[in-house]
C-alpha cells in the first residue's frame, strides 16, 4: 500500500467516527440535553447543512488550494466542531456545531478522496478509492463500538473531547503528504461541472442512497435500545455489524470498473427490506446489517471513482458537490425520518429507504461520462 494511504484513510476515520458516533447515543443525548429525540435528530441533521454550504460557497475553489492545507483546516474545524459538541448546554448549541463539522466534513472529504486518486498509478484510482473508503469500516468496527463503550463509563461529552484531540492529531499527520500540483486554469464553476455528462445522475444517486441510509442508521440504535436493551453498547452492535460489512466489501474494490451500479442498487432495496423484516430478531438484524455494509461500500467505491474520473480537472469541485449531495440526504433523513420513526417504528422506515434507493435504480443505468476539461 502506498504510503500516503493510511494518512487518507486516517482522515476519513476522524470524519467516520465523528459523523456516526451521536446517532447510537441519540437517548443519552436528549435526556442529557432534556430533546426529544426529533429535535436530537434535527441536531444531527444540521450536519449536513455545513457540508452542502461548504459545497455552494467553497466547492469551485477547492480545486485552487493546495490539498494538504485544505485537509489541515479541514481536521482543526473538526477539532473545534467536537470540543463546541462536548460543552453543548443544548440542542440548539449542539447543532450549531454540527454545522462546522459538516463543513469541516465538506471541506476534508472531496480533498481527501480526489487527493487518493490524483496519487494512484494509471488506472488504479476505484481501487485507491476504495481503500480510502475503508476508512468508514474502520470508524464503524473500531471507533463507534469503543466510543460507544466509553459513553457508558465516561459519558458522551467524554468521548466527543476524545474525538476533539483525534482530528487535532490528524491536522498534524497531513502535512506529511506529498504535494500535488494545483491547476493554473481558470477555476471551474459549479454549474460547468454540473454540466459534465453523468454527473447529475450520479449526483442523484448519491442523495437518493443517502437519504435511506442516514433515515435508517440515525434510529437503529435507539431502535435496539427499546426492543433489546444493552444501553449504548447494545446500540453499538449494529454499527460494528454493518462495519464489519463495509469492510469486507473491500474484497470487490478490484472489480469496480467492470461492475454495474444500478444491479447493486436493485440489490440494496432488497437488503433494506430484509432489514424492515428484522428488527424484532437481533441476530437477524445484525446479519442483514452485515450485508448492509458490504452492498453501501460497492455503491460508495462505484459513485466515487465514477465522479472522480468524470471531470480529472476538477475533481475538487465534482467530489464537493457529492458530499453535498451525501449530507444533503442526510439533513433530508433528520427531517423526515424522525416523525415516521416516531409514528411507525423503524421497520417503516426501512420500508420507505428502500422505496428511495429504488428511485434511484433507472438513474443509475445512465451512461457513464468520458473523463472532459471544464474550465467555467
Amino acid at each position: 500500500m502506498a504510503r500516503h494511504l493510511p494518512v487518507l484513510t486516517a482522515g476519513v476515520v476522524a470524519v467516520g467516527a465523528q459523523s456516526f458516533l451521536l446517532a447510537p447515543l441519540l437517548p443519552d443525548l436528549a435526556a442529557s440535553l432534556s430533546a426529544t429525540p426529533t429535535e436530537i435528530g434535527r441536531a444531527l441533521a444540521a450536519y449536513g447543512v455545513g457540508v452542502v454550504a461548504v459545497a455552494v460557497l467553497l466547492g469551485s475553489r477547492l480545486d485552487r488550494v493546495p490539498r494538504a492545507t485544505a485537509l489541515t483546516a479541514g481536521a482543526l474545524a473538526l477539532a473545534l466542531s467536537s470540543a463546541v459538541s462536548a460543552l453543548a448546554p443544548n440542542w440548539e448549541v449542539l447543532a450549531g456545531a454540527q454545522v462546522l463539522a459538516g463543513a469541516a466534513a465538506g471541506v476534508v472529504l472531496p480533498a481527501t478522496y480526489a487527493l487518493a486518486a490524483e496519487l494512484a498509478a494509471p488506472g488504479d484510482g476505484a481501487r485507491a478509492t476504495g481503500r480510502v473508503l475503508t476508512g468508514w469500516s474502520i470508524a464503524l468496527v473500531a471507533g463507534v463500538p469503543v466510543s460507544t463503550v466509553l459513553a457508558d463509563a465516561v459519558g458522551w461529552r467524554g468521548v466527543l473531547g476524545a474525538l476533539a484531540v483525534l482530528a487535532a492529531a490528524q491536522a498534524v499527520l497531513v502535512r506529511t503528504l506529498p504535494a500535488t500540483p494545483v491547476p493554473t486554469a481558470p477555476r471551474p464553476r459549479l454549474s460547468a461541472a454540473l454540466r459534465v455528462p453523468g454527473v447529475v445522475p450520479l449526483l442523484v444517486t448519491t442523495l437518493a442512497f443517502m437519504t435511506a441510509f442516514y433515515a435508517v442508521f440515525a434510529f437503529a440504535g435507539a431502535e435496539i435500545r427499546l426492543l433489546h436493551g444493552g444501553g449504548a453498547a447494545g446500540a453499538g452492535l449494529l454499527a460494528l455489524s454493518y462495519g464489519v460489512g463495509f469492510g469486507l466489501g473491500a474484497v470487490t474494490d478490484r472489480f469496480a470498473a467492470r461492475t454495474g451500479l444500478a444491479p447493486v442498487l436493485a440489490g440494496l432495496v432488497l437488503v433494506y427490506l430484509a432489514l424492515g423484516a428484522t428488527v424484532g430478531l437481533l441476530p437477524a438484524l445484525l446479519a442483514v446489517a452485515v450485508a448492509w455494509g458490504v452492498v453501501n461500500h460497492v455503491v460508495l467505491t462505484l459513485v466515487v471513482s465514477r465522479l472522480a474520473d468524470a471531470a480529472p480537472h476538477a475533481r475538487g469541485a465534482v467530489l464537493a458537490l457529492n458530499s453535498a449531495a451525501t449530507y444533503g440526504g442526510a439533513a433530508v433523513a433528520g427531517l423526515l425520518a424522525g416523525p415516521l420513526y416516531e409514528a411507525a417504528g423503524l421497520g417503516w422506515v426501512a420500508v420507505a429507504a428502500a422505496v428511495v434507493v429504488a428511485v434511484a435504480v433507472p438513474l443509475a443505468r445512465k451512461p457513464v461520462a468520458v473523463p472532459v476539461t471544464i474550465a467555467g
